[in-house]
């Protein structure tokens, strides 16, 4: 068999170039043995061509086939997360991990703190405004008391105010008596807290006034001890 035998194959499957097929086809004219080949191979493959039986595949067959495909679909996304897994195990050392890890926690930490800390000077720079202030009187100008004064500031520093209550020149109390100062307005008292004064009489109060904390006068009184809800004792200065 020469060169030119062995393209009978490629002539029937239609792979030679119009070239090489012309150059065959002349062959094929002058050697009887490819003629013969070509001619038992095309009635061949008429006949593999035209008799066969068309068969519908099985149910089985077609489930196999659909869960194969599904199976690959749904294990690819797994197979390349395993891939980047290894792929940063391999870069980093169980060390280097957890310096990593420990990096960006005191990263997060440092970046709460910065926030919390831009805050608070937020609120430092903005301006103290003084709302209202009131002048406190002694309540019975005739008693030993008459000496004592004093005044209240409601103070607003953005959202937030504050009752500022300074008292000078009052009498000393006994062990557990405490000064007691009352938010009035419309005839209802709250209770805005309790201070003791120093040795020279002295006092002062701080309290933080919600949105819900609304009056018009303010009155001090002498109580028996911390835990009155209404007033027990004498009244000792108030607003005018």
């Amino acid at each position: 068999m020469n060169t030119e035998c062995a393209n009978l194959l490629s002539f029937l499957s239609g792979e030679l170039g119009e070239k090489e097929k012309k150059a065959f086809a002349e062959h094929l004219i002058q050697c009887s043995e490819c003629t013969r080949e070509y001619e038992q191979m095309t009635e061949a493959w008429n006949s593999l061509k035209w008799d066969f039986e068309e068969m519908e595949p099985s149910s089985s067959l077609k489930s196999e086939v659909m869960n194969f495909v599904f199976k690959t679909d749904d294990e690819v996304p797994v197979r390349k997360e395993k891939k980047w897994g290894v792929f940063f195990f391999k870069q980093f050392t169980p060390v280097t991990s957890g310096l990593l890890l420990a990096v960006l926690v005191l990263v997060f930490v440092l970046l709460y703190s910065n926030i919390q800390l831009k805050k608070e000077l937020a609120a430092i720079n903005l301006p103290m405004e003084v709302k209202t202030s009131l002048s406190l009187q002694p309540a019975d100008k005739t008693a030993v008391n008459m000496n004592t004064d004093g005044a209240a500031y409601i103070l607003q520093q953005g959202d937030e105010r504050r009752l500022i209550v300074q008292i000078q020149n009052l009498p000393s109390l006994q062990e557990s008596e405490v000064y007691q100062v009352w938010l009035l307005k419309d005839g209802k008292r709250r209770n805005a807290g309790t201070f003791k004064p120093d040795e020279a009489g002295t006092g002062s109060l701080t309290y933080k006034l919600s949105r819900d904390d609304k009056f018009n006068q303010i009155g001090i009184t002498k109580e028996p001890d911390s835990n009155s809800t209404k007033p027990r004792g004498e009244k000792i200065v108030g607003s005018s």
